[in-house]
Formats: C-alpha cells, sequence, structure tokens
C-alpha cells in the first residue's frame, strides 16, 4: 500500500485589530492577508492621549493588548498641510468636524495645496512594549469636493496623490491599497512579524 504524503499545515496568524471605522479594517484586512495574517476586527473605542502620532499610536496599542489579552494591531493618522506645519496633524477628524470643507477651502486659498497623509501602526502583544511602522502619502489638496455621494472618509474626497489624477475616493480599492500610507505601514507590519517568525 501507498504511503499517502501529508501536506504540511500552513500557519496562519491571527490578529486583532482595533478600530471603531469599518473602512480601515476592510482595508488591512486585505492587506494582512497577503502576509497569510488572518485579522479580525475588535470594534472598540481606545484612550486618545494627547502627543504626535507615533507615541498616540505606541499608548492605544499597549492599552488594547492589555485590554484584550491578543497580539493587536492599531493605527493613527495624521494629515498634514504644507502651509501649517502640523496641522490638521495628529486630530483630522477633529478639525473636520470644526470647520468643514467650506473651512478647509477658505484656510487653503491662495495658499500651497501640498500635503500628506502619515499613518503611524501600533503592534504589541501582552505584557511586551509595543512597536511602530509609518506610512506616507504625498499629494495635494483639491480646490472642490469630489464624490459626496461616497461612504468614505472625508479627505479622500479632497486629496490627490502624487502620480494621480483623481481624488483618492476615486482610486480602484487594488490601487489604493498599493500606494496609500495606510497600506505601506501595514505593509511593514507584515513583514516584520513574517522574518521575526510570528507567521
Amino acid at each position: 500500500m501507498e504511503s499517502v504524503r501529508l501536506l504540511p499545515k500552513l500557519n496562519k496568524m491571527n490578529i486583532l485589530f482595533v478600530t471603531t471605522n469599518r473602512h480601515k479594517y476592510e482595508e488591512v484586512r486585505d492587506i494582512l492577508s497577503e502576509f497569510g495574517i488572518n485579522t479580525e476586527w475588535a470594534n472598540k473605542e481606545l484612550i486618545e492621549p494627547d502627543g504626535d502620532i507615533d507615541s498616540i499610536a505606541k499608548a492605544k496599542a499597549k492599552h488594547a493588548a492589555e485590554m484584550l489579552k491578543k497580539p493587536v494591531a492599531v493605527d493613527d493618522t495624521g494629515v498634514f498641510f504644507e502651509a501649517y506645519p502640523n496641522f490638521p496633524g495628529p486630530r483630522p477628524k477633529f478639525v473636520f468636524n470644526s470647520i468643514g470643507y467650506d473651512g478647509i477651502m477658505r484656510l487653503l486659498d491662495s495658499k500651497s495645496r501640498k500635503a500628506y497623509f502619515r499613518t503611524v501602526v501600533g503592534y504589541c502583544e501582552p505584557g511586551k512594549e509595543p512597536i511602530v511602522f509609518d506610512g506616507v502619502m504625498k499629494g495635494e489638496i483639491t480646490e472642490k469636493v469630489f464624490d459626496e455621494d461616497k461612504d468614505v472618509l472625508p479627505y479622500m474626497r479632497i486629496f490627490i496623490a502624487d502620480g494621480h489624477e483623481l481624488v483618492i475616493s476615486s482610486v480602484p480599492v487594488e490601487e489604493k491599497n498599493r500606494i496609500s500610507h495606510r497600506s505601506q505601514a501595514f505593509r511593514k507590519l507584515g513583514k516584520y512579524l513574517k522574518t521575526h517568525g510570528k507567521i
């Protein structure tokens, strides 16, 4: 009787991505799946400490790992206008909710419209210190709002990435996942987990 050769079982790591934003979760799930990582959604509010986005991401990751007792990833994203150093910075949602598109357009009238997104991913295992990975997407703010009927993050409707002609909200998902600040940061995380034997 011929022996049956069993194929080795593929390991697949599970990681919790802690966010209340479904759009972020879906983007991260697709990116980390490239590395054989199964991403689960932990739809929970986390502390929002003061500081820059690096320190915020570290604090949130540490808090989430201690609370959930599992390996976790969190992210923190800032939007930065060249015309206004460190603004909106680590509080883009607060700025948008405060002044809206009209306020942003007025602020940038006759000024540089260059801008960039920066995402910092915090990864932490229970009982360990968090580590961070970042990604940057450069571009410029448009003079009008596009895709107002689309369910996307507000700044996606007014930002064109360098080398592209469409606002990010109109870019196909596959292309957005290739170039976005968040995808860059999470691919760094995926590579780290793979090279350090976590997967």
